[in-house]
């Protein structure tokens, strides 16, 4: 972090009146304070007419931890603390009598003990009462429903991101939670920084180092795949009846979903039809904080003709589909082939529709012939012959160069390219790391947290990820990685063609790269 634009910030009105926000004092009225903060991050908590229910979760968490003794005791151990949390807590109905606060006997939990699943939906508002009682501890989560935005400011302050658990380690992505405050407060040990600033630094100062303008410009990638994707009939009056150019909204995925993608909306009762088409903005972020796994956000909504869900029944072929037989229970993230696509299309041009003006399938033409079984093959036989044509030999990169990390540490990136320096603290300005399939956002993650460390380990200018299906290069920017805006990401296939190869090239090819040392 620059700590000059940070003191900078920190005198201006702007950082006075973000630290002033997540400060809390004994006299304040706890109910107002909250509820100025959801105000202020209202998006991150799903829009303000999300705001009450979130200050009545607070409360009755706060008061369930207390009824169940479960506030962080003095000189206790932070990390036994929120494992007995986690597996102590169970929320149910609190009653109050002479000012002592108890438990109903008389009705269910709302939330059982060790239900870690409804727990993970649950944080937001959990973190936000345990920063409550113990700031020093504990950092609120305010971007549940934009992680990717949470993301974002980690890598503009370089706090490293955790291991991110699989979807189905429930308990693990709560665990998940205490992970990022342990980093969150070596980050802000390191910068000298107290928590309600530490607060103000993720939640604004970050924020404003964005360069979000420039995203707003940038082109969808063609489509590779299709999801169907649901719609309450609150997001049919609030959003999806009339789309508004330019307007995004945060939607449930596939996490298998690509910047780009088409999205089908099924709008259930009482409208039960698909209803209109859509495009995903960013790729599925994986969100540890949320009854479901995935999220994209929904951009340029084409309103088709509405094809209930009667008349996918009584379709030849659509009657067969397993979501259609299903009435399209669980239909968040469900793949469609293209065929489905063009059956679809079918329908809507049976009702007059100009199907010109919907996104198509981009299917390249072009095949790779070569068998792949493993990493090795991946980069054998595909990242190889591409550096070979990018101008490369294989004198100017090493592999498996070995980098010291700390005192013990060591760090092996798979391609350096062109490092300088003293062996083990060589700098290079490209360096690109094979996997064998990243077709799942955590495992991309993972192999971008990975390649970004050896890079900046590294001060590379340019880095690559690549698997068995596409490559996707990142450039640095002011400082900074965007993970969610790569200069360039295609398939595999796609490179064969011409102007994509050249396009590849010029971005780092090998005499770019060496323009870029100069």
């Amino acid at each position: 972090m620059n700590k000059n634009i940070w003191e900078l910030y920190k005198n201006s009105e702007r950082g006075k009146k973000a630290i002033e926000l997540f400060t809390i004092n004994e006299n304040d009225n706890l109910e107002d304070k909250i509820r100025e903060i959801c105000t202020n991050y209202s998006d991150g908590f799903g829009g303000t007419n999300e705001v009450d229910s979130v200050i009545n979760r607070f409360f009755l968490i706060a008061d369930n931890i207390f009824c169940d003794n479960l506030t962080l005791q003095e000189n206790e151990n932070i990390d036994e603390y929120f494992e007995k949390l986690i597996d102590n807590l169970e929320l149910g109905f609190i009653d109050e009598k002479d000012g002592e606060l108890f438990k109903s006997k008389e009705e269910k939990p709302i939330i059982k003990q060790k239900d870690y699943k409804s727990f993970c939906s649950l944080i937001p508002d959990i973190s936000l009462v345990l920063f409550t009682f113990s700031p020093d501890a504990f950092i609120p989560i305010l971007f549940s429903e934009n992680f990717d935005v949470l993301i974002k400011s980690f890598d503009v302050l370089e706090i490293p991101m955790p291991q991110l658990p699989t979807s189905t380690d429930k308990r693990g992505r709560l665990i998940f939670y205490n992970h990022l405050c342990q980093n969150i407060f070596n980050f802000s040990e390191e910068n000298k920084l107290n928590s309600i600033e530490t607060c103000a630094c993720i939640y604004d100062f970050a924020l404003m180092l964005l360069d979000e303008e420039q995203e707003e410009n940038e082109k969808l990638p063609q489509p590779t795949n299709i999801w169907l994707t649901g719609g309450s009939k609150e997001d049919y009056k609030t959003f999806l009846e009339k789309p508004k150019k330019g307007v995004k909204s945060v939607w449930t995925c596939n996490e298998k979903t690509k910047k780009g993608d088409i999205i089908v909306m099924y709008v259930r009762h009482p409208y039960s039809c698909i209803q209109s088409i859509w495009r995903a903005d960013i790729d599925g972020v994986y969100t540890p904080f949320n009854y479901y796994n995935s999220r994209t956000k929904v951009t340029e909504g084409i309103v088709v003709p509405h094809i209930s869900l009667k008349e996918l029944k009584a379709d030849s072929y659509f009657s067969k589909l397993p979501i259609v037989r299903k009435n399209f229970q669980g239909v968040n993230g469900v793949p469609l082939s293209s065929k489905d696509y063009k059956e679809l299309q079918r329908l809507f041009t049976e009702k007059g529709f100009n199907i010109s003006v919907l996104p198509q399938l981009y299917s390249p033409n072009l095949e790779i012939s070569v068998k792949l079984n493993n990493e090795k093959d991946v980069e054998e036989k595909l990242l190889i012959p591409l550096l070979n044509k990018l101008g490369y030999k294989e004198t100017d990169w090493e592999r498996q160069l070995s980098q010291k990390a700390g005192r013990n540490e060591k760090i092996i990136p798979d391609f350096v390219f062109l490092p300088k320096g003293e062996i083990h603290f060589q700098n290079a300005p490209m360096i690109i790391e094979a996997k064998y399939d990243m077709s799942s956002n955590i495992e991309q993650t993972k192999a971008y947290n990975q390649a970004l460390s050896y890079a900046r380990m590294m001060r590379a200018s340019y880095f690559a990820i690549c698997d068995k299906q596409r490559i996707i290069v990142y450039c640095e920017k002011n400082g900074k990685f965007n993970r969610f805006n790569p200069i360039f990401e295609r398939h595999w296939q796609n490179i064969n063609d011409k102007e994509i190869f050249r396009e590849l090239k010029l971005l780092i090819g090998k005499e770019n790269i060496i323009k870029s040392l100069s």
